[in-house]
């Protein structure tokens, strides 16, 4: 048709195939990635993550303001040192709570030393919540 095809089809086809998944999408940067998994997910509802955790990524983008663009409520728990899984599940079982995920993020280009305490994937899998894990 002389018309230019969509890379995101090609791409999502082939992947798709590769993963035995029935669709894929390819994006070019983790926080485009976590973005779209948060609107997804999340859209309308809110995202619970480790106040340690809500930093800068590559290429200028934030956590808070990645989850806000998906429509997203940002719940933050813990603190910049130190966050337990009761700290998230305090945060959970409020009142008011409506957690669509949990977003456990990767720490690429930052390290918090001295006194620290992290919860692990493994400890946020016990939650009950849809567990989202930024691999970086």
């Amino acid at each position: 048709t002389g018309e230019r095809g969509s890379r995101q089809r090609a791409v999502g086809q082939l992947f798709a195939r590769l993963t035995g998944a029935q669709a894929a999408m390819v994006v070019n940067n983790n926080a485009a990635a976590v973005l779209l998994v948060t609107a997804a997910l999340a859209s309308g509802r809110q995202v619970v993550v480790s106040r340690g955790e809500s930093v800068e990524i590559g290429g200028s983008f934030r956590v808070p303001e990645v989850i806000e663009q998906s429509n997203a409520t940002l719940v933050d728990v813990g603190t910049t040192n130190r966050t337990r899984l009761a700290d998230y599940r305090r945060a959970m079982g409020r009142a008011k709570a409506d957690v669509a995920m949990v977003l456990k993020v990767h720490p690429s280009n930052y390290r918090v030393e001295g006194f620290v305490e992290d919860t692990s994937v493994e400890q946020l899998a016990t939650l009950g919540s849809t567990l989202v894990v930024d691999i970086g």
